[in-house]
């Protein structure tokens, strides 16, 4: 099953396996939400994967 995570901005992030998402979701956030980058942490992203 494919992981995503989405963005409140509508930038869906996806991967096979939790890190691949966790990554595509954190390069995301730090050019385009650098603020939020920086209060998120890796816990909490893994927390925010849905299953598609």
């Amino acid at each position: 099953m494919t992981r995503i995570i989405r963005c409140e901005c509508g930038y869906i992030a996806r991967g096979e396996t939790d890190a691949e998402v966790v990554d595509d979701i954190s390069a995301h956030m730090r050019s385009d939400h650098p603020a939020l980058f920086q209060a998120v942490g890796r816990e909490d992203l893994l927390g925010w994967i849905q299953l598609e």
